[in-house]
């Protein structure tokens, strides 16, 4: 009993996470001269040509494989003169807090108390994954993973409009948004989002890339500018567990389509099955739905790279400090992303994708068998009406 006492005093102490959220900051200011491939094959390129083509200029030409939002930000980067590398990183790195501020905010919905944003800001930022992919890898998930977090916090909060804009606005920076878009889906089954709202989304795209198109580029090269991107590299898998590590890439095209149809039924069916529930979602089953949509999708959605399970890791830190169960799921979740991030590295030939892929599959299974155990009893938790 003294040491489960001891254990609450220090998770109930705010200087515990205080002293978390400082050391998640020295980390970070650590990893900011480490320069990767990422940085030197790519971002740095871009930058400089940005400076030697007039800046805003530079728009007119495709010389980056990213939507246009980003390449404003870098545009921004470009003309402040400050140290590139850091800026780029620094820019990231606000939003993995972005993020973690709205995850508090939205487990705030159960404990309506300040500690719980604390906490988040304090564990959020020290998931390895989290760490790789800004302050190592230089990488810009956590802008888009930021932004749907204010989006699923607006859709907690009923504000509709608002979670619709930012989820548009998600969309703009990066297509992995469609991770989380059965959860949308459901949502707006059952009544909770309009449907009309959706419509925003392709608006907020295209007013996106009006800049760009001022400048210069054709107006339809930029609307195709995702499916460019899916065309790129013509592998169904790039160092991530999910179904396509078991077929050939010579079926590229024909699995692909497959696969993309694939998930738009399940997508459907799920939708459907759930929208048919009389029962009206607790605010813990509106969350393992969040938690689920953002695992699912990946894995059998074809062309998933080893980045790509960022939302999910981020989704399962907010499901574990909503449910305080079932730590070993998003655990399990981080640990296939790591692996994936390991794999794209040095270590590729020598680490299979099969043991990550049974243990992903493994967590889904459990996953779904305990969001649809929540569905079958009746909880007093807080209801989303």
């Amino acid at each position: 009993m003294t040491v489960n006492h001891n254990i609450s005093v220090i998770l109930n102490n705010r200087i515990t996470w205080i002293i978390l959220i400082v050391i998640g900051i020295i980390i970070r200011i650590a990893l900011l001269p480490v320069k990767t491939g990422d940085y030197i094959g790519f971002l740095n390129p871009w930058i400089n040509f940005i400076k030697s083509h007039g800046y805003a200029s530079s728009l007119k030409y495709n010389f980056y494989d990213y939507t246009p939002s980003y390449i404003y930000i870098l545009i921004g980067i470009a003309k402040s003169g400050f140290n590139p590398l850091y800026s780029v990183k620094i820019v990231s790195i606000l939003f993995e807090y972005v993020a973690a501020f709205f995850i508090g905010k939205i487990a705030y919905q159960r404990y309506h108390s300040n500690l719980i944003v604390l906490i988040s800001l304090a564990v959020v930022p020290l998931v390895p994954t989290v760490i790789l992919n800004s302050s190592y890898l230089s990488q810009c998930d956590s802008i888009y993973a930021g932004i749907i977090m204010g989006s699923i916090y607006f859709a907690v909060k009923n504000r509709q409009l608002l979670s619709i804009v930012f989820l548009g606005i998600a969309f703009a920076f990066k297509l992995q948004t469609v991770f989380i878009l059965p959860f949308y889906f459901v949502l707006m089954l059952r009544e909770k989002l309009r449907w009309q709202y959706f419509l925003l989304i392709p608006f907020i795209f295209i007013v996106s890339i009006l800049p760009t198109w001022h400048y210069g580029r054709n107006f339809e090269d930029l609307l195709k500018v995702y499916i460019s991107q899916t065309d790129h590299y013509k592998l169904l898998t790039l160092n991530f567990p999910n179904l396509y590590i078991w077929i050939s890439n010579n079926y590229y095209e024909s699995v692909k389509t497959a696969g993309i149809l694939f998930t738009v039924f399940i997508t459907l069916l799920s939708g459907y099955l759930l929208s048919r529930i009389k029962k009206e979602f607790s605010f813990e089953i509106w969350v393992k739905l969040a938690f689920l949509s953002a695992i699912i999708v990946p894995f059998i959605l074809p062309g998933m790279h080893e980045r790509y399970m960022y939302l999910g890791d981020l989704l399962g830190v907010l499901y574990f400090m909503v449910t305080k169960k079932n730590i070993h799921l998003p655990i399990g979740i981080i640990i296939v992303s790591f692996y994936s991030y390991i794999r794209c590295s040095r270590y590729n030939d020598v680490l299979p994708m099969e043991p990550a892929f049974f243990v992903y599959l493994f967590i889904i299974f459990l996953t779904t068998k305990d969001f649809i155990s929540s569905l079958k009893i009746e909880s007093n938790e807080i209801t989303y009406k």
